[in-house]
């Protein structure tokens, strides 16, 4: 999330730390980083605040191993799970700080007590199983040196880290992981054997300008912070370590250009609406006359490792996808290879009698092409019942066959308006049926790569699915976007795109004569005309078929999934934008205020 009011602090009491930090959360702010050292022989904290939304959190500072350890497992059983620990030794026993956050988005493991052999052998086998090291404290009690660490499960960029280094190693190691395009994402000094070694981590992705320090003594640390804030830089990373009788230091500063409010009409715009909505990641694109003349994004693609948003990063586009598959039946319709009157279920029709097993409805019987694409095949809407999001053990073809065998259609088909993402994926699978190839490699075949649209994909279900140049989504208030099984939405909901390839779809079906459509125009214009079962009114948009129509001539489609909310819209003047961002809450007003926000963004920028 961007972070436009922060704060920090070094050399707290524990006293002193408890009493800012029930200040700063009065104001607002939410701890984001602690750590805990020791200085003139007693415990010290540095801590980093911000203001930003996002799920509930917790904190505990100064707390024994024991304490640290029933800490974390009640909190588990409310959702929470740690996302910063630091660890120090202090009198007789090591003293645990830690910063917990309420999701249940990924797969992590936390780990303390941990000899340096088993540390290792601990992160050989978790980096195997696609874990990645969010963060780690080493430090001592009676028995030695230790290891406290958290990993999360996700796939993404390179990344690797070391510890036991000393001052001249970490340099080197620094200095190394620049040359190779690595950021460092987090660093710790730590006291051992007399000297202060040091742990980072890194990544190989993009991230904003900044500058890293280590060996800071204590007495220069404000001139430190303050020479940092003039030159614009926020700090994103502290540690203190004892040092003697003093403590010394270490930091990572990074520029955050988002956060100058005034400069540019789009910040001023996007910026707020994604600290209310807590949004890590935004990405936009926008086009006049079938040429993209903007795309710009914001923000974290993964705010775990501060990966800001490109825009060649791809998002899940959620129900966007609806348009671009409509597009791939009136292809085949333009083909003669399909027909809007077509039957869908039962003997010799589109899907014959391959899913359910029980004999049809006479309903059932009764859907058909046209039914599906304009939703009112009389069932199987996208409410608390929605098919596609039940069932989650059950593979594509299987929940088919669940749906049509214990979801009666409650209608005639024909006669109301349902918004289905069921029916959709049923498109996909008339798709595969007729064309002999499977739904992605049909619309990427002939629909995406004749646009253009090159970098498009389909979805994974998981964070370990997460491809090349995607983004993250954030999992807020116990929502799942990695649990939603988007690998089986694919022709409603499971495309992968950058905002300018979604805009180079839009441009084959536009209907401007440049560059051409995919489809012949009377064919585009079947496809983008109000269905009779829900036409335009004055109150009410229409539905053609897999896009939203009005009276005005603006086509339109918006999609939201748990960490997911997209906006296509094509007005009849020739404009044009797509917009995603990587936090989304269905059933919420977001949704309605993305697309009201992207009218003002285009007319701005």
């Amino acid at each position: 999330m961007i972070v436009t009011d922060w704060q920090a602090r070094h050399g707290l009491t524990a006293a002193d730390h408890q009493a800012t930090f029930d200040q700063l959360t009065a104001r607002g702010y939410r701890l984001m980083k602690i750590s805990g050292y020791v200085l003139a022989g007693e415990p010290r904290y540095a801590s980093v605040w911000g203001v930003q939304g996002g799920s509930a959190w917790q904190a505990r500072h100064g707390i024994s191993a024991a304490d640290y350890q029933a800490a974390v497992t009640s909190l588990e059983r409310d959702g929470f799970r740690p996302v910063d620990v630091s660890v120090f030794h202090s009198g007789d026993e090591p003293l645990f700080s830690a910063v917990w956050e309420r999701e249940r988005s990924l797969e992590w493991v936390a780990r303390h007590g941990l000899t340096g052999p088993e540390y290792q052998s601990l992160f050989d086998d978790l980096s195997h199983q696609g874990f990645r090291l969010r963060c780690v404290s080493p430090y001592a009690d009676a028995g030695g040196e230790r290891f406290a660490c958290v990993w999360d499960r996700y796939a993404g960029p390179a990344w690797n880290a070391r510890h036991g280094m000393s001052a001249d190693e970490y340099q080197r190691e620094f200095d190394t992981q620049r040359e190779h395009g690595f950021r460092l994402i987090r660093v710790v000094g730590y006291p051992s054997g007399g000297d202060i070694r040091y742990a980072g981590i890194w990544e190989q992705s993009p991230g904003h300008p900044g500058a890293a320090a280590h060996g800071i003594a204590h007495s220069d640390f404000q001139h430190h912070f303050d020479t940092n804030t003039a030159a614009g830089l926020r700090l994103v990373d502290i540690s203190g370590s004892r040092a003697g009788g003093s403590a010394t230091y270490t930091t990572v500063w990074e520029s955050t250009p988002e956060a100058d409010l005034t400069g540019d009409a789009a910040n001023g715009l996007i910026v707020p609406f994604m600290q209310k909505w807590a949004v890590p990641g935004f990405s936009f694109a926008l086009a006049r006359g079938g040429a993209i003349r903007a795309a710009r994004a914001f923000g974290y693609a993964n705010r775990i490792t501060r990966e800001i948003t490109t825009p060649d990063h791809r998002f899940r586009i959620a129900s966007v996808s609806k348009p671009i598959t409509s597009t791939a039946v009136h292809l085949l319709i333009d083909q003669g290879r399909l027909a809007l009157t077509d039957v869908v279920f039962g003997p010799g029709a589109l899907l014959g009698t391959t899913y359910g097993t029980v004999p049809y409805s006479a309903r059932v019987k009764a859907v058909t092409l046209r039914h599906l694409l304009e939703h009112s095949a009389g069932g199987w809407t996208n409410d608390s019942n929605d098919p596609m999001f039940k069932q989650l053990a059950l593979s594509q073809n299987a929940l088919i066959t669940w749906t049509l065998d214990n979801q009666p259609l409650g209608a005639a088909p024909g006669t109301t308006y349902g918004y289905s993402n069921f029916g959709y994926c049923l498109l996909g699978r008339i798709i595969e049926r007729v064309s002999g190839l499977s739904y992605g490699d049909f619309v990427r075949r002939f629909v995406l790569a004749p646009a253009g649209a090159n970098q498009a994909i389909l979805a994974g279900a998981t964070a370990p699915d997460r491809a090349a140049r995607e983004a993250m989504y954030a999992g807020l208030d116990l929502a799942e976007p990695y649990g939603c099984r988007v690998d089986r939405m694919d022709a409603h909901g499971g495309w992968v795109a950058t905002p300018s390839d979604v805009l180079r779809f839009l441009f084959s079906v536009d209907g401007l004569p440049s560059p051409p459509d995919l489809l012949r125009p009377a064919t585009r214009t079947d496809m983008t005309t109000a269905s009779a079962v829900r036409p335009v009114t004055a109150t009410t948009p229409g539905y053609a078929r897999g896009w939203s129509v009005n009276s005005a001539g603006t086509i339109w489609h918006d999609g939201t999934l748990p960490g997911t909310q997209s906006i296509l819209v094509r007005p009849s003047d020739g404009r044009g934008w797509f917009a995603v961002c990587n936090a989304g809450r269905p059933g919420s007003s977001l949704g309605g205020e993305f697309d009201d926000l992207m009218w003002k963004v285009q007319q701005a920028v």
